[in-house]
């Protein structure tokens, strides 16, 4: 009898450049070696049983506390993954709504991993990918793919000795060679059923607010895209709270060592939007020991990091 596939893999890509980059070197920074342990562990975990996401809750923080061995209790861990929210290397929207860990990156890795499968089903709340864009959802990988609703476990479809079994579920089985590209893009959340994205009220909302920056003229694909990525997890008022941090900081107006100023675009990357909420270039009190260039440099742990920040691609990380 044959071994019916699971849903995680055995192993899984992992880049060279991992540890550099900005949200990893953000947790080595504040968790330390700890950290750096417990992110491989709960990776390991994620990838091997669901393969793009794993459930999370107090629970957890007790199991993982004690398998992953390395002297980190569970209170820690909760904290850990506090800090891989707060630097968005899980998306925070999922966590908050589903209790499920995701990421744009680890959806990426996974679906790559698709190739040897008849289909997969993906949970349609969880997926944060856009079949439109290739390098999110490879074309030959398109109609490999089914959704389910959260609510869906009893219907959910797995590939054993039959792999178009269930096929009477037409809203969330896409039938192998029968179904056009456009029936896939019906089966992911439907966008017609949202309100628009309001790009316009965002470039308002920037140019009112963000007086200290070159006006933003037009809105490119490029920025409604990234808008529309951002929107998954921020709300308007979100957007209103980062252009007017922005506004207020001096670091992001220019008051740096590189004299680099922030611009539109670099705001609304993921991380930088992250860390700009977050307060980290919020102008702090002066100090009398900040007249002394040495102090001044000390006074932010994470400033060369965050300085450098501009050109990080943080949705490629797993």
């Amino acid at each position: 009898m044959a071994r019916p596939l699971k849903d995680g893999v055995d192993y899984f890509p992992k880049d060279t450049d991992f540890y550099a980059d900005d949200k990893v070197r953000l947790l080595r920074a504040e968790f330390g070696s700890k950290g750096m342990y417990l992110l491989d562990y709960i990776l390991c975990d994620l990838y091997g049983k669901n393969g793009y996401f794993i459930k999370w809750d107090k629970n957890k923080c007790y199991l993982v506390s004690d398998g992953a061995g390395c002297g980190c209790s569970p209170e820690f861990v909760a904290e850990f993954i506090s800090g891989c929210i707060r630097c968005s290397f899980f998306d925070k929207r999922v966590f908050e709504m589903f209790g499920a860990l995701t990421s744009v990156g680890i959806q990426r890795r996974f679906i790559r991993m698709l190739n040897s499968r008849e289909n997969f089903t993906f949970i349609e709340e969880y997926f944060l990918l856009d079949i439109s864009d290739k390098k999110d959802v490879p074309q030959g990988i398109l109609n490999k793919l089914a959704f389910k609703k959260v609510s869906d476990k009893e219907n959910e479809v797995k590939s054993k000795d039959n792999p178009n079994k269930s096929k009477d579920n037409s809203q969330s089985k896409i039938e192998e060679n029968k179904v056009e590209e456009s029936r896939v893009e019906e089966s992911i959340i439907d966008d017609s059923h949202r309100p628009p994205a309001p790009y316009e009220q965002i470039k308002d909302m920037y140019n009112n607010i963000c007086t200290s920056y070159p006006k933003l003229r037009s809105m490119s694909d490029s920025r409604k895209k990234a808008i529309k990525a951002r929107l998954r997890q921020y709300s308007i008022d979100d957007f209103k709270c980062l252009f007017e941090k922005a506004e207020n900081s001096s670091f992001l107006k220019g008051a740096n060592n590189r004299n680099w100023s922030a611009t539109f675009d670099w705001l609304i990357k993921d991380s930088n939007m992250a860390k700009t909420l977050d307060g980290n270039y919020d102008d702090r009190p002066m100090q009398r020991n900040d007249y002394n260039a040495g102090a001044r440099k000390n006074n932010n742990l994470f400033l060369d990091l965050l300085e450098n920040s501009e050109f990080d691609n943080g949705d490629d990380i797993l």
